[in-house]
């Protein structure tokens, strides 16, 4: 994260690089958020008489599960935005045979949109303002987050047997 925001300082200073430190500033939010949720809890308990409920999940985590839910059957609808051509890419390359998609591959597919970065990055984490978190990454390699995979699943169905 501090290299991230070292280099956001320094695109700042230099003319017309607006476009490459919002994208470093939005890439260490992301690792800045990836850090908070490792401090979330992912078991939370309360008591109520002598009972204990045990909840598997987070609120944190059930409610960008939902909103995931929503935004998939929006962006099933409206396949120009970003979001629904980052997810379609993923989708393609899954479905082409490849058995491990990158980043790299991602931005090969959609080589031509210049908000790849910021939206990608916000498609990857957990925040109020995010687009919803759908991607794992670890490293290079990307992966359908655990979570939404049924989700996901049904909105591939819907968009690939539309065409």
């Amino acid at each position: 994260m501090k290299n991230r925001l070292e280099s956001a300082a320094f695109l700042v200073s230099k003319e017309n690089a607006a476009k490459e430190a919002h994208s470093e500033i939005v890439q260490a939010l992301v690792i800045l958020s990836e850090l908070k949720s490792a401090y979330i809890p992912t078991t939370s308990s309360s008591l109520s008489g002598n009972n204990q409920d045990h909840v598997t999940e987070t609120n944190y985590e059930s409610n960008e599960i939902n909103k995931v839910g929503r935004r998939l059957n929006l962006w099933a609808k409206r396949q120009g935005q970003i979001n629904s051509k980052i997810l379609n890419a993923f989708l393609k390359l899954e479905r082409s045979g490849a058995s491990v998609v990158t980043e790299d591959m991602l931005k090969a597919e959609l080589s031509d949109e210049s908000t790849f970065e910021s939206n990608f990055a916000q498609m990857r984490t957990i925040s109020d303002k995010n687009h919803g978190k759908v991607f794992d990454q670890y490293g290079d390699r990307i992966s359908i987050w655990p979570p939404v995979v049924s989700v996901v699943r049904k909105y591939e169905k819907e968009v690939f047997e539309k065409v």
